[in-house]
């Protein structure tokens, strides 16, 4: 096997990864594109590749976990108090195997992680760093450290709750979770995270598989093996040694862009990882892109370029992205989907997602907090404050409230119009009543000064006369203010010329009425002078002009009465 130094390692070691999870086929593709790009590293990487098939036919490394002859494990072997049972699988550490206590004090299944032989030369201080980490962790939401030690032939090995679950992503689309329901559960995620960074751990690695959600649904975080001590012994602010070394361990797809450049870790390192799990739970896809992409590519994806938002990355349709498969497993249609990751989601998810660490959540909490309050529909901080914005977000927090709020306050604004027309039709119904009653007190006042005042003293005087001096006396009045009342005087001296028999001098005094009332626009005062003018005009034989004027003036006052008179108005030909 060829020999590497530390550094070309530690260069070559997350290349060799990707190449590895690759199919044969799409290995050799990838490795002619990465020879054009890496030329220096190509050789070393195709000589492990050489090596790993060659112990892929021995079954070496692509059998189960129990057929490693490097680790001596075997289903019914006893580690400590633990009878191991089967292999759970197998990773760059070592192997994890399910076992159950069997000394009878209690029963209980547990995994247990072994270290690799390859590794532990150096992966034991690891393995003594991951069994520090767990111990100093409690919370309900990460997996609980059972127990430590070393086997009988050097091997270092911890107990671990055994977690029988799914990765957070698939447990979602198996139950067909919506959005609420999803963010629900990265809360109980957030949580454990929390906790970790409370204690001065990073854990570097958080990706779906290390997130797991039991059948009753209890959300665990698992394997701290790459995480940091952000001090090293709790009171120093200086990195070990082995937390210098162990800077590249971490999975490509997940990791935070300050991992590919080897900048500093810190719990941003963790937000960022976080946001790209809350990204694949929204929308079912990775902000890098769903299309397999060279090293080269999604070095760059990460370290530069800016992923769609979560509201457009569900609406994209491409080969190979089935958006309407995304949103059912979501409870929901593109649309809808759409619609509800826009606005604060999206704003949440790009925070998290910031390439510059400090642009990001400034903690786990705070990140939280603004998912809460999304849930509430309250404000978040990542959104700039406005009155627009929290008056929308209490509108939809509050909707029952301001629904009844706004029927209140439309049907007082309904009932307070209601009002105001009645009060404006009461106030016109009384002006009315006024101005007749002022007509009638004009009449009466205008015949009693006739009957008295305006016949001379012990001289005889004719009915003719008088009307003939009242209507001198109306037509030189001033009725500029009310000049209906002009019109109505001269009506009643036209009916009383009328009741004398005069109809001429009837006919001429409501012709002039009526042409005054022309010009007013009181309907009900041409009316009335309209139907006073048509009875002289049929007395004296125009009957078809009384008809016409009487239907063309009157016609749509059938209820207009005579200021003098309570009886209902009669055509002149239903008279005759």
């Amino acid at each position: 096997m060829s020999t590497f130094n530390q550094d070309r390692w530690r260069e070559i070691s997350p290349y060799l990864d990707h190449a590895l999870s690759l199919s044969v086929e799409k290995r050799c593709a990838w490795m002619e594109s990465f020879r054009s790009e890496r030329p220096e590293l190509a050789d070393f990487l195709q000589d492990l590749l050489t090596e790993h098939g060659a112990l892929a036919q021995e079954q070496f490394l692509e059998g189960k976990a129990s057929d490693f002859p490097s680790v001596g494990f075997a289903a019914g072997r006893t580690v400590g108090a633990y009878k191991l049972i089967s292999a759970i699988g197998h990773g760059g550490m070592g192997s994890v195997w399910l076992a159950e206590r069997y000394d009878g004090r209690f029963e209980r299944r547990v995994a247990v992680k072994f270290l690799n032989f390859a590794l532990a030369a150096k992966g034991a201080e690891r393995f003594t760093r991951e069994g520090r980490i767990l111990g100093q962790l409690a919370d309900p939401h990460i997996a609980e450290l059972i127990d430590a030690g070393v086997t009988s032939n050097g091997e270092p090995y911890l107990v671990l709750e055994y977690v029988n679950g799914a990765p957070i992503d698939e447990y979602c689309d198996d139950w067909r979770l919506d959005v609420v329901a999803r963010i629900e559960l990265f809360l109980d995620a957030l949580s454990a995270v929390s906790r970790a960074h409370a204690n001065l751990i990073v854990h570097r690695d958080i990706k779906p598989s290390n997130v797991l959600v039991r059948n009753d649904g209890q959300v665990k975080l698992l394997d701290f093996g790459v995480a940091k001590l952000l001090s090293d012994d709790g009171n120093s602010g200086i990195p070990s040694a082995l937390t210098v070394e162990d800077g590249g361990a971490m999975t490509p797809q997940f990791a935070a862009p300050e991992q590919i450049t080897r900048g500093p870790i810190t719990t941003a390192t963790d937000i960022y990882g976080l946001g790209v799990l809350l990204y694949v739970l929204l929308t079912g896809q990775h902000p890098a892109g769903a299309c397999t992409r060279s090293t080269a590519d999604l070095v760059k994806a990460i370290v530069d370029t800016e992923p769609p938002s979560a509201s457009d990355a569900v609406a994209t349709v491409s080969p190979k992205t089935d958006v309407g498969n995304i949103a059912e497993k979501r409870a929901s249609t593109p649309d809808k989907l759409q619609r509800i990751l826009r606005g604060d989601l999206d704003t949440i998810v790009r925070k998290a997602l910031k390439k510059n660490p400090q642009e990001r959540y400034s903690s786990v909490t705070a990140f939280a907090d603004d998912l809460r309050s999304y849930l509430k529909h309250e404000a978040i901080s990542a959104r700039p404050d406005t009155v627009a914005y929290r008056t929308g977000k209490f509108i939809r927090r509050n909707r029952i409230s301001v629904a009844l709020g706004a029927l209140s306050v439309a049907a007082s604004i309904a009932a307070v119009a209601e009002i105001s027309v009645q009060a404006r039709a009461a106030r016109t119904q009384r002006d009315f009543a006024f101005r007749q009653l002022a007509r009638a007190e004009q009449l009466n006042q205008l015949n009693s000064f006739l009957l008295t005042d305006a016949a001379p003293s012990n001289a005889l005087i004719t009915v003719t006369h008088l009307l003939g001096r009242a209507e001198l006396m109306v037509n030189k009045e001033n009725y500029a203010e009310h000049p209906a009342d002009h019109v109505e005087l001269l009506i009643s001296i036209g009916e009383q010329y009328l009741a004398r028999g005069d109809t001429q001098e009837s006919k001429r005094v409501l012709q002039q009425a009526y042409e005054l009332s022309k010009k007013l626009a009181e309907p009900s005062v041409r009316a009335h002078a309209a139907c006073a003018l048509a009875v002289p005009l049929d007395e004296s034989g125009q009957h078809s002009q009384a008809e016409a004027l009487f239907r063309k003036d009157s016609g749509n006052f059938p209820t207009i009465l005579r200021p003098h008179s309570t009886e209902s108005p009669v055509s002149p030909m239903e008279a005759k």
